[in-house]
């Protein structure tokens, strides 16, 4: 069950990554960048809190889980359509 949720995880942060890019360049995030600003290396910065310059598994997961914890407001273990997108919208915003 562990290795289904991380599998499912990982394909929806990667259904992130190059989805909502393009979904957000017409959005400003916090920083006031425009959303076609986020890029490889914006999430590289993003994601990498040792600042070796690349994303570790648990790098990733720390963030992804960090999102997640936000779009299930109810810890319901799971979410719905509005929550996933406001999951995906956390996930490249601001790295949760």
């Amino acid at each position: 069950m562990r290795n289904l949720t991380k599998a499912l995880t990982i394909a929806a942060l990667s259904a992130a990554i190059f989805a909502t890019p393009g979904a957000l360049a017409q959005k400003s995030d916090a920083k006031g960048m425009a959303g076609e600003a986020m890029n490889a290396d914006h999430f590289v910065k993003m994601c990498d809190t040792d600042k070796d310059g690349m994303v570790s598994k648990a790098e990733m997961m720390k963030m992804v889980e960090k999102a997640w914890a936000k779009a299930d407001a109810k810890k319901a273990g799971k979410i719905d359509k509005k929550q996933a997108e406001f999951f995906l919208q956390e996930l490249m915003r601001s790295g949760a």
